[in-house]
């Protein structure tokens, strides 16, 4: 996804548990240190040969990613762009249009920011 906005994210290395993998990727791409709070959505994505996201099966297609999404609690560093990321940057909720993010980054920000102002009490 080179040159779009999208969710801070990787893979998980040998023997690293989720949590450990989820607060390593964020503060590699965003110098943020975070704790990892709860899991927002788990989904797959198939890409095409191409590369281009294909909307067939697994067994058709030479790469199928499982993505995790967690909320995470900021609790140290500053935000800065890592060195496998272009930019980093905080955007409030009416923003988020003008980054022309997936269909499914935008749900999954959505959904947490409604799970933060439930953790708020506000809504």
């Amino acid at each position: 996804m080179r040159g779009e906005w999208s969710i801070p994210g990787g893979t998980l290395e040998l023997g690293e548990r989720v949590e450990q993998g989820v607060a390593r990727e964020l503060l590699e791409e965003t110098g943020m240190g975070v704790r990892v709070l709860e899991l927002i959505e788990v989904f797959d994505r198939i890409y095409a040969a191409d590369g281009a996201i294909a909307e067939r099966a697994a067994a058709e297609s030479p790469l199928s990613l499982r993505h995790a999404d967690y909320l995470c609690e900021r609790i140290g560093g500053e935000l800065r762009a890592g060195s496998d990321v272009t930019d980093v940057m905080f955007a409030r909720e009416d923003e988020l249009g003008s980054y022309h993010l997936t269909e499914t980054a935008t749900r999954i920000l959505k959904k947490a920011l409604l799970w933060i102002a439930a953790r708020r009490g506000t809504s």
